[in-house]
Formats: C-alpha cells, structure tokens, sequence
C-alpha cells in the first residue's frame, strides 16, 4: 500500500511514518520544514530507503500535483500538516493559517476525488466550543481540578463558536473532508486528538506542554503557572502517538464511507494531569528544586480549566486502547531528553 503524509516531519508526522514504513508500506513524506526540529526528522526520512521525501508547500497546488503526478498511484493520504498552536492565527497571522490548515486540506481533497485515494485527517480537540468547555463543572481538588462527568468530551459535544481561529479552521476542513468524500465516494476518517506526548517531540507552551514542562525542568528555565489562580489545578489528558498509529492502521484497511467518521483519540481520565501534578512528577524524577516554578493570575482568552477526551465511539470502532500510560510517557520523554542532549541544544539554539 502506498501512503502519502503531509507534515510528515512534524512530531506525529513522523511517528506515523516510521510505524507504516515499518509494516512494509510505501511512504511519502511531504513536509515545508517551517518549524524548528523538522529538519532533523527530514534528514532521517531522507537516509531511509523505505520513503520517499519531499519538501513542499501543500498549499502549492502546481508543486503538490506534480509531486503526486510522479507516483503511480496513492491509496491513502494522511493529512499531519497544519498550524500545531490555539494561538495560531493571532502570532503568525490569519492568511497564514488559513493557507497552512484550510487551503492544504483542499488541496488534499482534489487529489482524493481525482485519484479516489481514502483520506484520514488529523484534527484536533480544539474544534469544540471554548465557552461550553469553560462551563464543565468541575470539582477543585488538592493538586487538580476533576470534571463532575468524568468521562469527557464526546464527538456530539458543541463545537458553537467561539473555538478561536485555529479551531475553525480544522472545523471548517472536518466539514469540507466529510462533504468531499459523500460527493466524490472516497473513504475519510477524521480523528480529533487531544493532547499528544512522547520522547522527540518539539515541546512548546502552546502545544507539547509535557515535552516542554520537562525540558524546562531539565534545563531549569522558568516555568509558570498562567490562570486559574495560578495554582498550576488545570488539566489535560494525553495520549502516546504509538496509540494513535494502532487505530491509524485498521482505519486503512477499511474503505467504508460512514455518514459520521469522526473520532476522538485522548488519553481520558486515567491519562490525565495538571500542570501542579506535573511539576511533582518532575521533582520526583528530576530535580526536587521547584524555584523555576512561579505564578500569574494572567487569564488567556482560549484557556479552559479541564479538558478529558471520552473516546468510547472509538474504543466501540476500532478497540481503541491506551497502551502507553501517563508515566511511561513521561519517563520516555525524561529518559529521550537525557540521552539526546544534541537534540534539546538544538531546539533552544
């Protein structure tokens, strides 16, 4: 089978590659290397016989179809490339992001409905309304707040405006994909994934929080907790990539086209932490001295006090698991940074 990824030099992009190119797949690789790490991801795609890499712009029209014009033919299209950040849109600028998260996509699209390959898009949590997610009640414990319906978030869960820029951007290429693939009969799978965590990953504040808040640690650069009292109580849950490809990998081989191909991919409750949880972890597994840790009542328009995925529909479809928990997660992110410390000088050069 041949599959062709999108961002596939970004930290899920490439996760995905290495797993299908494992399984014997053909893979390509299309990546613009606009962010900081991904050349090093790309260097490995382009020393691996197994893929086949280029860099390109996807929102390049001309340039992506004659890429795609030079194989025989693509059975599927993994769509990893898009502004990874909530705050995308308002630092970068909005024609950037639409270009990046909304114009690739229907670049994407074209060549399904031309080449009738299926189409998977990785979208994210963030599609869901901000001001109904804000509204959760939660319960405030000692180190973290507990949603009262501990199950999470489910598909049917509001994505009403406001989701912030970033947000319906991916909303508005979920509903471009979905009309697409009943108009044009081509199969889609759309997954909406929460927090992803694992060892080589760019970690920033805004997206890769786990990966960042070691590094920090690590590195012993200031941490803050921003909002909420600054008590550091908020709460995500996470999930390993390597769970995300399992599903990935029954997806393709099933070509049904569903009225509803939506998923949620989270970690769920069991799998989830707040930032006062975290720092613990790290002065347990770290360094026990919190003095890089400060507070701030600043409140951000796109914050919200507790998010937890409830993946049942895709635990029912595709017998979704956890395989990796929360602390193998981060001890793999530990462990990775302490071995490569060639690749932290890297990112904060």
């Amino acid at each position: 089978m041949t599959i062709l990824v999108t961002g596939s030099a970004g930290f899920l992009g490439n996760y995905i590659m290495e797993f299908f190119a494992g399984q014997g797949h053909s893979m390509i690789g299309i990546d613009n290397l606009s962010r900081k790490g991904s050349t090093l991801n790309a260097t490995r795609q382009l020393n691996d016989h197994r893929i086949k890499f280029h860099v390109c712009d996807i929102a390049d029209e001309k340039k992506l179809s004659l890429i795609v014009e030079g194989y025989e033919s693509i059975d599927w299209i993994i769509d990893c490339a898009a502004e990874p950040s909530v705050l995308a849109g308002i630092e970068s600028g909005t024609r950037s992001l639409i270009n990046n998260n909304l114009i690739s996509t229907i670049n994407l699209l074209e060549i399904c409905r031309e080449h009738k390959c299926g189409f998977i898009l990785m979208s994210t949590s963030r599609v869901y309304s901000i001001k109904s997610l804000s509204e959760i009640e939660t319960v405030e414990l000692v180190d973290r707040f507990l949603p009262m319906n501990v199950r999470g978030v489910s598909e049917s869960f509001s994505t009403a405006s406001p989701i912030s820029l970033y947000g319906s951007t991916k909303l508005t290429s979920e509903i471009l994909a979905k009309e697409y693939s009943q108009t044009f009969q081509f199969p889609l799978w759309v997954n909406r994934c929460g927090v992803i965590a694992g060892p080589g990953q760019f970690g920033k504040i805004d997206q890769g929080v786990f990966s960042y808040w070691i590094y920090s640690w690590i590195r012993r650069n200031p941490l803050n907790y921003i909002g909420f009292g600054g008590t550091g109580k908020q709460v995500r849950d996470v999930i390993h990539p390597f769970d995300i490809c399992q599903v990935l990998n029954q997806q393709i081989a099933d070509r049904s086209i569903e009225e509803d191909p939506t998923y949620n991919l989270g970690g769920g409750i069991d799998n989830s932490m707040s930032l006062l949880q975290l720092s613990k972890w790290c002065k347990s597994n770290i360094d026990d001295d919190d003095s890089i840790v400060t507070s701030s009542n600043l409140n951000r328009p796109f914050d919200i006090p507790v998010f937890i995925m409830d993946s049942t529909k895709a635990k029912n479809r595709w017998n979704f698991t956890i395989s990796r928990d929360l602390n193998q997660i981060l001890e793999e992110i530990r462990s990775y940074t302490v071995d490569h410390p060639e690749f932290i000088e890297y990112l904060y050069s």
